[in-house]
């Protein structure tokens, strides 16, 4: 009888402990067929049909899981890598997406590895077209560093509708710099949603200090030489609840180092319609404008319009038209790029 008592305590201790940490794996398959074109000033077009991975958002794998340790306090972890469902490959099976391990409690989340930056969350949170990959008409903007390597971020509580992200990226790589400096990434943001209303403001500054204007990490791709770029961005959306209004104001201003300044004046706004029965449709436009001194560069010019229909809970269709024009300005040169793709995108 001892025994049996002794022995259910046991598993009952083993059912407490299983019931305080979870493991879950997950993913998304998405996969789209269209056709693309470009259109090049002096040099002709050419067009392609193609099946790829990724239309809607990223084809990945991932597991995550959490241990409450008791007292508020949990451990964390995210590992998720890209899958692309047209080859079958995994980008050799690494977990490039995101790769980090934290603590979490009543003072908000500290995360360390590779986590996305507040910038490239805020820039997600509010987009046209549904924050399509080959959508959205903000393609146009200028690039950006979005899940840098060895990264420390902060995630706060939420007050109310109001939260905030910081997070610091280490260069490693100041042996290699010939100015004996580390890059760095810096990004933070304040954010606000509740209701019909989502709001955010986010800064994001991308230093290089490596030999050549490469970081020996590969911690910054966004910048091609060695110098700073940074970016501040205010975007937000309001639901009506017969459509969503969408829209966004960013400034980028590239400083490389030797070279004049290059300034990017960019917006974005659209529309997304539930038209029922989980059928959707989205519309933007966007554009970048290029200038240095004073003097206008370039301007690109997006429009896209795309649509959704639910299948079920996990799965939707969709298909989508994207067409981008890019114009260097006092030369006549243009480049056109149009896109069109109908997909289906699967989530585990």
């Amino acid at each position: 009888m001892k025994k049996s008592l002794i022995a259910l305590a046991v598993l009952g201790t083993c059912g407490a402990a299983m019931a305080q940490s979870s493991v879950s794996l997950y993913g998304m398959a998405d996969v789209w067929v269209g056709r693309v074109k470009t259109d090049i000033t002096g040099v002709g077009s050419a067009s392609e049909t193609v099946l790829e991975s990724g239309g809607f958002n990223t084809s990945r794998l991932g597991f995550k899981g959490s241990e409450d340790l008791g007292g508020g306090l949990k451990a964390n972890f995210n590992l998720e890598g890209a899958l692309a469902m047209d080859n079958g490959t995994a980008g050799g099976l690494s977990f490039n997406r995101q790769s980090w391990v934290g603590l979490s409690g009543g003072f908000g989340e500290i995360q360390l590895g590779k986590p996305w930056t507040p910038y490239d969350d805020t820039r997600s949170m509010a987009n046209d077209t549904f924050n399509a990959n080959f959508a959205s008409s903000w393609t146009t903007w200028l690039g950006y560093e979005d899940n840098p390597n060895n990264t420390i971020r902060y995630n706060s509580p939420n007050f109310g509708g109001f939260s905030g992200a910081f997070a610091y990226s280490l260069g490693e790589d100041r042996a290699s710099s010939p100015n004996n400096k580390a890059s760095n990434l810096v990004s933070f943001s304040l954010n606000y949603a509740n209701g019909p209303i989502v709001a955010g403001f986010a800064h994001q500054s991308q230093k290089v200090e490596g030999l050549n204007g490469i970081d020996s990490t590969g911690i910054l791709t966004g910048l091609a030489a060695t110098g700073k770029t940074t970016y501040n961005l205010l975007n937000g959306s309001y639901d009506f609840g017969v459509v969503k209004l969408v829209g966004g104001v960013n400034q980028a201003k590239v400083q490389p180092d030797g070279f004049a300044d290059v300034k990017a004046n960019e917006f974005n706004i659209g529309v997304d319609v539930p038209l029922g029965a989980g059928f959707d449709i989205g519309v933007g436009v966007a554009r970048s404008k290029l200038e240095s001194g004073g003097t206008d560069l370039s301007k690109t010019t997006g429009f896209s319009i795309g649509a959704k229909y639910a299948l079920s809970k996990r799965t939707f269709t969709y298909a989508a038209f994207n067409r981008t024009k890019a114009e260097i300005i006092g030369t006549g040169a243009e480049v056109k790029n149009t896109l069109f793709g109908v997909g289906i995108q699967h989530n585990f």
